[in-house]
């Protein structure tokens, strides 16, 4: 369940598929009317029947991720402050949620709104850091990002302050990205107290495959690393780094991991969330695992 403040990423780095929508969406910022939202919330709650997997989880009041196809904190939104509304909208009615931002910097210019929430015990942070660290800052977020050491220091702040914090480490670019890199990057987030990291391989399509060959990264290999049988070995290798650093580590490819590899937390990004939804192959993973059929779990 998510909510975008913006139709429209201006960030725009190398690596990310969702700019393919623009295709569709235009360039266009198209930022949210926040009543917008509280309406549809508000209306959620209400709603007695619901008959989608959205109705009820609006009914059901399920944990938020606040900023999904676009950053909600991005500097735009220093101008619109449409995230700003969005938040006090969410901590009036006491709804669970879950910040995805590499501008870190800009959330915390809210600190009073977010204790609030943290004191209600809706707040969760999870600030994005991608295994490559500086490397990925200068040439897939082409700087136009908070720097490594900025977010670093925030998180920190953030942990100091008890919130509950989780770090979004996707995607892990195979063929790019390598294992020294994924473990120097653990290394360093625990060092400041982050306790969970999430990774996923990139997802790639015909806008990401031509950005990256663009700036000149080696496409074809890294198309030929993406693939299953490439990429399944690599991904149970995270995961035992992760064992080895004492990091929980969010992994939603479960195909991928091997049954012998269970998550910890109610999420697949590795944090837990007052109020997940159950729409997602994390808990049918769980189902599998326990012994059901496909059948049972797909009905």
């Amino acid at each position: 369940l998510s909510i975008d403040s913006y139709w429209n990423c201006k960030t725009d780095c190398h690596h990310c598929y969702l700019r393919r929508l623009n295709r569709t969406w235009g360039q266009d910022l198209r930022p949210t009317n926040p009543e917008d939202v509280r309406k549809k919330l508000l209306n959620g709650l209400k709603n007695k029947k619901p008959k989608s997997s959205l109705a009820w989880a609006l009914h059901k009041k399920k944990t938020i991720r606040f900023g999904n196809k676009t950053d909600p904190f991005q500097n735009i939104d220093n101008k619109y402050k449409v995230s700003r509304n969005i938040l006090k909208i969410l901590i009036e009615l006491d709804w669970s949620f879950v910040i995805q931002t590499r501008f870190i910097n800009n959330m915390y210019k809210y600190k009073s709104l977010l204790q609030k929430a943290h004191d209600k015990g809706i707040l969760t942070i999870m600030p994005v850091i991608s295994p490559g660290g500086n490397k990925d800052w200068e040439i897939l977020e082409r700087k136009r990002t908070p720097s490594m050491k900025v977010r670093y220091n925030i998180i920190e702040k953030c942990i100091t302050n008890g919130w509950n914090v989780g770090v979004n480490g996707e995607p892990f670019i195979p063929g790019f990205h390598t294992l020294a890199m994924f473990q120097k990057t653990l290394q360093l987030l625990k060092a400041i107290g982050v306790k969970s990291y999430n990774t996923y391989n990139l997802h790639l399509n015909d806008h990401v495959a031509k950005r990256l060959h663009s700036i000149g990264l080696d496409i074809e290999k890294i198309w030929e690393m993406n693939k299953d049988k490439n990429w399944r070995p690599i991904q149970k290798e995270l995961c035992n780094i992760a064992k080895e650093e004492g990091m929980i580590l969010g992994c939603p490819d479960f195909v991928n991991t091997g049954w012998d590899w269970t998550e910890k937390t109610n999420t697949c990004c590795g944090i837990n969330v007052p109020n997940p939804s159950r729409f997602n192959t994390h808990h049918w993973k769980r189902k599998m695992q326990k012994g059901n059929t496909p059948k049972q779990v797909f009905k």
